[in-house]
């Protein structure tokens, strides 16, 4: 069987493809690229219907995107075009057991001297195994039991915990309001590592096992537990500096409708373990918090406007000076208080901090300005306001520029324009800019800008 993808990427699909140019500058790289190939992902599924003991398909996905940034004080600005191609290939047997494949190959072409490192304007990247792996259905009457691996698509929770590309495998289970899901995951060997410090951090060696259960009751309030456990296999150390960073998590979470046309989301973490001092190889407790809150409207009236609220905090350590980073960590003696996960929350195009060492308020929305003409009905236009804030005056966030000794990071506003034009083409503008506060030294604006086509095929 053949059929057409659907599915074109979403704005944060757009923006999240300048990550792969800027892999050597940016310590967030990893949380874009994985949220782009989550997008990607939700593509029309092969036709159930047919009786066919094997249905084949496949496909692709052809990504044309330009972007230019402002990157003081290391740069005025940096503009470059990005060409991301994926293909795809999927058998399914008798409708229970599948097999993919997704392949991807692209290229960066840098105005002269905007790279971010080396001499080379134009960056080309040979075809690699994007994802792969095989799926079962082994459900019955009344329980739902599926297991899955290879090279794919993780997540746990809202997303915050762990997101992204792994070498792993997982089996879910559900049965009436109850489900649950057990992960098991390893990082993409070569994908940089989320410290920077690390003597070989173009490697990543990280181990993950995690358990998800979901209750739903009362309607469509859901209620669910969560915990995850991250080992680090780096296995870097010297004379002076040790790198083990071994975290595990423990979540609750809710998610529902507080009256009609009005959801909720709450989500908190809990983060304890153990973690290698600053400058030693003596090993201190982390003990961090990390939550998110949200409420979503959605007025069901002529062009579907919807308004956004979101709160979202990461825990800091005052003795820090690197969020990400082993060597740049508390020192000696001292209990590590900063949040650090390996997921992915949205937190803004320009800026985009991780949620460690910050307060973030998010407010906006969206809507389909020409939904009652046939051509537009899916144009979509948005925008959203960010507040940043520091917890810990004295550390910085993720971003290092914001060295002062200030709480006030600063503001943003996003806005974007989608339009999937046909079934198989769409096209997005994204726009941000991000004013500094008091604490950057660099206190002029900081714009963000994408322009992208997407086609699938």
């Amino acid at each position: 069987m053949r059929r057409v993808s659907l599915g074109v990427a979403s704005v944060i699909a757009a923006w999240a493809s300048v990550s792969s140019a800027f892999a050597q500058a940016d310590p967030q790289k990893k949380f874009l690229e994985d949220d782009r190939r989550r997008e990607m992902d939700e593509r029309a599924r092969a036709n159930a219907d047919l009786k066919q003991d094997f249905l084949w398909d496949y496909g692709g996905w052809l990504h044309s995107e330009v972007d230019r940034l402002d990157d003081k004080p290391d740069r005025a600005h940096r503009t470059f075009c990005y060409e991301d191609l994926r293909l795809y290939g999927e058998v399914v047997y008798n409708q229970r057991y599948t097999a993919y494949v997704r392949l991807q190959t692209d290229f960066t072409d840098f105005s002269k001297g905007d790279q971010f490192s080396g001499d080379d304007n134009a960056r080309y990247r040979p075809i690699l195994v994007d994802q792969a792996w095989l799926d079962g259905d082994f459900s019955w009457d009344g329980t739902v039991l599926k297991a899955r691996a290879g090279k794919e698509f993780e997540t746990i929770g809202s997303g915050l915990l762990l997101q992204g590309v792994y070498y792993a495998g997982h089996v879910s289970w559900a049965s009436g309001p109850f489900s649950a899901r057990v992960v098991v995951a390893h990082t993409v060997v070569h994908d940089d590592d989320i410290d920077q410090s690390l003597p070989n951090f173009r490697n990543s060696h990280r181990g993950f096992g995690g358990v998800e259960a979901d209750w739903q009751f009362s309607g469509d309030h859901t209620f669910y537990v969560m915990s995850l456990a991250e080992h680090d296999f780096n296995d870097a150390e010297n004379a002076f500096q040790k790198w083990d960073y071994d975290a595990d998590y423990l979540g609750l979470g809710a998610r529902g409708h507080v009256v009609e046309n009005l959801s909720y989301a709450v989500e908190a973490v809990y983060e304890f373990g153990r973690t290698v001092a600053a400058g030693s190889t003596s090993r201190d407790s982390i003990q961090a918090f990390a939550a998110i809150v949200t409420l979503d409207y959605l007025w069901r009236v002529d062009t579907s406007p919807s308004l956004e609220v979101q709160y979202m905090y990461g825990s800091g350590d005052r003795n820090r000076t690197s969020v990400t980073d082993v060597a740049s960590g508390s020192p000696p003696g001292t209990r590590d208080e900063s949040f650090l996960s390996f997921g992915f929350v949205q937190t803004g195009f320009s800026l985009f901090p991780l949620l460690s060492n910050i307060h973030i308020l998010r407010a906006g929305g969206s809507f389909h300005p020409l939904e009652s003409l046939d051509f537009a009905r899916n144009l979509e236009l948005g925008s959203y306001f960010y507040y940043y804030r520091k917890v810990q005056s004295a550390e910085p966030i993720s971003d290092p520029r914001s060295f002062n000794n200030s709480a006030d990071i600063g503001t943003e506003v996003d806005v974007f324009l989608r339009w999937r034009l046909f079934s198989d083409l769409g096209v997005s503008i994204n726009y941000g800019v991000f004013m500094p506060g008091k604490a950057y030294d660099e206190r002029s604006n900081r714009n963000f800008v994408s322009a992208s086509l997407t086609v699938s095929f």
